[in-house]
């Protein structure tokens, strides 16, 4: 005998410790999910207060807050069952739970087995793992390893990281204990490709029970540095029924499937049993998949939407005015202009331009043909080293984009400089002596007028400097690494290259200048013609270093031989010798600089960020001399 049922997984927008707003965006979700006919609702884990609530999560109140909010969600239930994520205290400890709600009440809390405790995750830091099996009350109230049972359908609960856990997941113990549903609420980060491992494991939790597993992200830059792609999925019979559209600016991305599943009678101690009666509308409606989902550029995609939404969502939740950047004309400021924009594109293709303009109601927006005039500021800084190839490059971007647009030459604010110096250590400054100082200078001097203009519009500032000027330190600190976000600090020099061929192949004609530029940093002389890969070396051999000793964790001297392995048809031995040598010296003396990075955004499976994810000391004696 069969039930037939309505499950939905919704995808949240959540903002960390916004307690009205992140309650008034689950009742959104409950509320449609009910209007569809759903009789099951699974929203993301830790929904209620915020999944990047940090060490706020060690403070009582937090929890205290998120109960609150859970008895007040739970009062508004009616015929429908809502999976909601939140932090309880018990015994002494903190666990990530999953309570589920019906009937105006809560019906039970299922705890987190296992903790994610790599990358950006330091959930041990705050929770303490459930034991399997383990079930007990809290304010009478069952709260542990239980299955929940109505109108026939028994369900089981995975949080996010039980899923990774191979033959270990809950799910193998679920099938065991006959449910036909599984959901699972998560916070899992964007990362390129990742999507396709979460879809394999939501088939894979599907096959193990046979039945059905039901799966909700985060939606969104939710706390600065983590961007989370929205995806929920609905999975049965071997195959994803429904998912949700990645990267929308919508608060709520709901979707809702028909499912028939076998009807059960369920009893015992591990079980929580009430009554539910199902609706008789059923209003679901498919959702269509982009097409750039199964296209053959999806990480471009990727990036592009990713960045987009992280920006928009930096802006609005820090009720910043827009956002200024130092365009010089070049890749990285060049990659980053083109971001801004792509965001209010797809702002307005998601939302509409009345729809923009409610998530921006704190902005005086004049029109929708000037919103760019609006949000983003760009200036040019020239010297006598700057090109006329970066200034038609930065004027002809400005003018397709259709920022607010200044240039202003700096070269007496450098002479000042200069002069002031120069009179104290009573000698004058040359290029053949004091080659990194007048280099830096240029650079340093940029940033107080762009700071200028950020404060005099209530705006963010970008810094614009990349992952593999990160790696070697190839940035000049309180310059081009100045900024409140960088939103590029994640992505190597090389893909962005590539991304900017591919994005003005798909209609950014203002990239045209930039894209036929070698990069080059500007700050010599431009008689000796400098190219930022002279300076260090061709990136992709950089990008292959660093992944290969801070990812693969191999030894210097690993690293040499595979490098030889790989480029000595192009290069002389001694050449990549020399490359790595300077890679692992240039990395250690400049772990400094990483430390001091503005908040970068996390979209590669690997990141440098030293305050969520890269340890490595200050001080070292590198790793140069272990080649």
């Amino acid at each position: 005998m069969k039930q037939v049922v309505v499950v939905s997984a919704g995808a949240l927008n959540q903002l960390p410790l916004d307690w009205e707003g992140n309650r008034q965006r689950i009742l959104q979700a409950v509320f449609q999910a009910q209007e569809q006919g759903a009789a099951l609702l699974c929203l993301p884990e830790l929904c209620i207060s915020g999944y990047g609530c940090e060490d706020q999560f060690l403070a009582p109140f937090t929890a205290q807050k998120s109960w609150e909010s859970l008895e007040f969600i739970a009062a508004a239930t009616t015929e429908i069952v809502v999976i909601i994520g939140l932090a309880l205290p018990f015994e002494g400890e903190l666990y990530n739970v999953s309570a589920i709600v019906s009937r105006g009440k809560i019906q039970a809390l299922v705890p987190k087995q296992f903790l994610a405790d790599d990358g950006v995750h330091y959930e041990p830091r705050w929770f303490k793992a459930w034991e399997k099996g383990r079930r007990t009350q809290y304010k009478n109230i069952p709260l542990g390893d239980y299955r929940i049972h109505f109108a026939g359908i028994t369900l089981g609960i995975e949080i996010c990281q039980d899923a990774w856990e191979g033959e270990k997941r809950p799910a193998y113990d679920l099938a065991s204990r006959g449910v036909s549903v599984i959901c699972n609420p998560t916070a899992s980060h964007f990362a390129f490709g990742k999507s396709e491992i979460r879809k394999s494991l939501v088939l894979e939790g599907a096959k193990i029970i046979d039945g059905a597993y039901v799966f909700a992200n985060l939606l969104g830059n939710e706390a600065g540095r983590i961007i989370f792609d929205g995806d929920a999925y609905i999975a049965h019979e071997g195959k994803i029924l429904q998912q949700s559209p990645r990267f929308s600016y919508q608060d709520v991305s709901l979707i809702s499937h028909e499912l028939s599943l076998p009807i059960r009678e369920d009893k015992g101690e591990d079980v929580v049993v009430f009554e539910l009666k199902l609706s008789s509308e059923n209003k679901v409606s498919a959702v269509e998949i982009p097409a750039w989902e199964s296209s053959s550029t999806k990480k471009e995609e990727e990036f592009s939407r990713s960045i987009a939404l992280g920006l928009f969502d930096y802006l609005r939740k820090s009720r910043s005015q827009g956002w200024v950047l130092s365009l010089s004309g070049g890749a990285d400021s060049s990659a980053i202009a083109s971001l801004c924009s792509l965001s209010i594109q797809n702002a307005i293709a998601d939302l509409g331009w009345e729809g923009l303009k409610a998530k921006l109601d704190y902005i005086p927006l004049s029109s929708k043909d000037r919103v760019m005039v609006d949000l983003l500021t760009t200036i040019y800084q020239g010297t006598v080293n700057s090109s006329q190839n970066t200034r038609d490059s930065a004027r002809e971007l400005a003018e397709w984009i259709g920022s607010t647009h200044y240039v202003i030459e700096i070269d007496s604010i450098v002479q000042g400089y200069r002069d002031l110096v120069e009179a104290a250590i009573g000698r004058p400054l040359t290029w053949e002596q004091d080659d990194i100082t007048l280099q830096n200078v240029q650079a340093r001097v940029r940033a107080p007028s762009a700071w200028m203009l950020a404060n005099i519009k209530n705006s963010l500032l970008l810094a614009t400097s990349n992952r593999s000027e990160a790696s070697v330190g190839y940035a000049t600190m309180d310059g081009d690494t100045s900024g409140s976000i960088s939103p590029i600090s994640g992505i190597d020099k090389s893909f962005l290259r590539t991304w900017l061929l591919w994005l003005e192949a798909h209609g950014y004609k203002g990239l045209h200048f930039v894209n036929s530029l070698e990069p080059s940093a500007e700050l010599r002389p431009l008689s000796e013609k400098q190219v930022d890969e002279e300076d260090l070396m061709p990136y992709p051999i950089l990008n292959t270093i660093e992944r290969l000793a801070f990812y693969d964790l191999c030894s210097p001297h690993e690293c040499l031989a595979i490098v030889n392995e790989r480029y000595g048809s192009v290069f002389a031995k001694e050449k990549l010798e020399e490359f790595v040598r300077r890679f692992f010296r240039l990395w250690a003396r400049n772990q400094w600089k990483r430390e001091r990075y503005a908040p970068g955004f996390h979209v590669d499976d690997f990141s440098l960020d030293p305050k969520s994810w890269l340890r490595f000391p200050i001080l070292s004696a590198g790793l140069e001399k272990d080649i």
